[in-house]
C-alpha cells in the first residue's frame, strides 16, 4: 500500500505539540513489546521448530491397544491401573518384561523399535478419544550432541511434567493446560521425558533414577547425580475430535495428571546405531539424514 497523495505538505509536516514526541516514543515502545509478547506466546515449542533438523531422529508408532495395565508401576497386576493407550509394542501388558517385549511385534515405522510407550486414555466432552498414531522424537535437546548415549536396555521412564497441549497438528500455540475448544477438531499433546540417567534401569518410585537436563554454567547439561546423557524423548500424540468443544478429562483424573511411560525394548544395536548416526555425528544446525526421519 502506498501513502495517500491527497495529503497537503502543510498537513504532513505540521509541528508536534509539546510532549507529543515523548508520547509517540512511549507508544511505539509499548507496541513493540506487545508484538514481541504475542509472537512469543504463539511461537511453536522448540521441539516443533527443530523437528526437521539434526542431532535427532524420529519414529512413528500407530496406536496398538488399550488396557488398564501398567508394567512399570503395577507390574504383575492386570487391571490394577487406570486405562492406558499403548503405542509401539503390540504385546504390552501388566506382565511385560524386557525379553517378552523383544519377542513380539511393533506398530512402529522402524521395525527395530519394539519399545513400549503408553499414556492415560483421553476423553473429550465425555467421549473417549482414539489416536491413530504418535510420533516420537529422539533429540540431543540442546546438550552436547557428541556426548549423548543410547538409552540403556530395559530402561523404564515415567514422566508427569513437561506436558503441553495444543489444537491442530503443528504444535503451535501450545500451553500447559488443555484447550476447551478446538475449531480444527484436532487435539494434540506433547510429553517430554527426562534425559539424564544415573545408570539404573528403574527406581523405587520409578522416577528418581532419571532427571531433566538444565542450564549449568551457561550450557545445557545433566546434573552430576545423573551423569549419563541420553536422548530427549518427546511423545507427540494427536486425536481427531467429535466436537469442537471440550473439556479434556483423563482416565487418571484431571488434566494435570497427564503423564507418559517408556519401556526401552528397542533392538539395542539398532538404537545405538541411530543415536550415533542421527545425534552424535550430526550437528543440530544440519538437516537430518533421510534414515533419521519418521
Amino acid at each position: 500500500m502506498g501513502w495517500s497523495t491527497r495529503s497537503s505538505a502543510a498537513h504532513r509536516f505540521r509541528p508536534l505539540r509539546p510532549g507529543t514526541a515523548v508520547v509517540c516514543v512511549v507508544a511505539a515502545a509499548l507496541a513493540a513489546l506487545l508484538i514481541l509478547g504475542a509472537s512469543l506466546a504463539t511461537a511453536p515449542a522448540a521441539s516443533a521448530l527443530s523437528s526437521n533438523h539434526g542431532a535427532s531422529f524420529a519414529v512413528r508408532c500407530d496406536f496398538s491397544h488399550r488396557l488398564s495395565d501398567d508394567p512399570i508401576v503395577h507390574f504383575g497386576h492386570p487391571g490394577a491401573a487406570h486405562s492406558h493407550d499403548f503405542f509401539g509394542n503390540r504385546s504390552t501388558n501388566a506382565r511385560s518384561g524386557y525379553k517378552s517385549l523383544l519377542a513380539h511385534g511393533t506398530t512402529c515405522s522402524h521395525v527395530a523399535d519394539k519399545a513400549a510407550y503408553w499414556m492415560p486414555t483421553v476423553k473429550w466432552n465425555g467421549t473417549t478419544l482414539n489416536s491413530k498414531r504418535a510420533v516420537f522424537y529422539y533429540r540431543a535437546g540442546g546438550k552436547d550432541h557428541t556426548q549423548v548415549e543410547a538409552f540403556p536396555a530395559g530402561l523404564k521412564v515415567v514422566t508427569d511434567s513437561h506436558i503441553s497441549w495444543y489444537c491442530g497438528r503443528s504444535g503451535r500455540g501450545s500451553r500447559s493446560t488443555p484447550p476447551r475448544r478446538c475449531s480444527s477438531k484436532v487435539l494434540g499433546v506433547r510429553m517430554v521425558f527426562p534425559d539424564c540417567s544415573n545408570g539404573n534401569q528403574d527406581s523405587v518410585n520409578h522416577r528418581s533414577h532419571m532427571a531433566y537436563s538444565r542450564q549449568i554454567n551457561g550450557s545445557v547439561r545433566c546434573p552430576s547425580s545423573h551423569h549419563l546423557s541420553v536422548p530427549v524423548l518427546t511423545m507427540n500424540v494427536t486425536f481427531p475430535l467429535p466436537t469442537a468443544r471440550g473439556p479434556v478429562r483423563l482416565s487418571s483424573g484431571l488434566p494435570r495428571t497427564m503423564h507418559a511411560d517408556f519401556f526401552n525394548s528397542w533392538h539395542q544395536p539398532a538404537l545405538k546405531h541411530l543415536v550415533w548416526r542421527c545425534i552424535k555425528t550430526v550437528r543440530p544446525s544440519q538437516p537430518r539424514p533421510a534414515e533419521c526421519r519418521a
